[in-house]
């Protein structure tokens, strides 16, 4: 499950308690990241609550470049948890799943016009963001999107690669496909 303890639905009391059933009335399941932050259910409020406000914000990016940039980012740090499940959240937005396996695999290549875009802002700032990033916000206002959304880009960019960190750093494993399936 992870490479720390982790304190189950069924072990919950307190604050912790609250916060997975809140979750489950929610999502319909915790999810393996959040309960291997069961051990600070405050570290794991500001996690829930910082992945609501950048992906489903109001920035101006649909749902589908999320999930994109998402999986640009988990696959530039190869981080199989994120990777799996939004693979499986993009495959929701995109009605092509060879698309949407190509993205997995190099979004680069998968891509152009608006979305490479965004995909290339994506790796920059997730592998070399002290080199050129400024050049790839030029890009992204050459495709189109308005400040609101390359904030927004970022943000999701950044809640990405923090996101892959506990993943990666706690080794938390990946669900079964079924309980993979939440809804938001």
């Amino acid at each position: 499950m992870a490479y720390i303890r982790v304190i189950h639905e069924d072990e919950a009391d307190g604050k912790l308690f609250e916060l997975y059933d809140e979750i489950q009335r929610n999502r319909g399941r915790v999810s393996n990241i959040l309960r291997a932050q069961s051990l600070a259910p405050k570290a794991m409020r500001a996690h829930l609550d910082l992945y609501m406000a950048a992906c489903f914000g109001k920035g101006g990016l649909p749902r589908r470049e999320v999930e994109l940039i998402a999986v640009a980012v988990s696959t530039a740090n190869g981080d199989p948890y994120s990777l799996a499940h939004h693979t499986d959240a993009l495959g929701r937005y995109a009605d092509d799943k060879a698309w949407v396996a190509a993205v997995a695999k190099d979004p680069l290549k998968a891509t152009s016009g608006r979305e490479r875009a965004l995909v290339e802002y994506a790796l920059a700032l997730s592998r070399h963001p002290e080199k050129g990033v400024k050049a790839n916000v030029e890009a992204l206002r050459k495709a189109g999107l308005a400040d609101e959304a390359i904030l927004q880009a970022a943000q999701v960019v950044g809640y990405f690669n923090f996101a892959n960190r506990i993943a990666i750093g706690l080794g938390v494993e990946l669900e079964a496909p079924a309980d993979r399936d939440y809804h938001y």
